[in-house]
């Protein structure tokens, strides 16, 4: 009994300390990036939509709406078929990837990050 609950309180300090570790060697978007992702998601709704393009959420709106929930580490952002994808720390410190829908703002999906 003694030996696993060592070996659980063992495996649990190495996935906290993973996920800290892991934060810190995350580069976040950087102002060009975000300026780039927003630019992509212009030429993005105008190939989906032509003359008829929704009025949607930047990738700079989207980014400060996360950053306001909780989510930080924010990288990896993917603008493509209509939607954002991110990769991101959730407040409880697990990595997600996170995908937001900029023509309703909300977010679709959010599942564990284990890449």
């Amino acid at each position: 009994m003694l030996i696993k609950t060592f070996l659980s309180a063992t495996a649990c300090s190495l996935l906290v300390g993973t996920a800290a570790f892991a934060q810190d060697d995350v580069v976040v978007l950087t102002a060009d990036e975000l300026t780039a992702a927003d630019e992509a998601a212009d030429l993005m709704f105008i190939e989906m939509y032509g003359d008829a393009v929704p009025t949607y959420v930047t990738a700079t709106d989207a980014y400060a709406t996360m950053q306001a929930m909780g989510y930080t580490g924010i990288h990896d952002l993917d603008v493509e078929w209509g939607l954002y994808e991110v990769e991101a720390f959730a407040p409880d410190g697990n990595e997600v990837e996170i995908e937001y829908d900029p023509v309703t703002g909300a977010i679709l999906d959010i599942d564990d990050n284990w890449f």
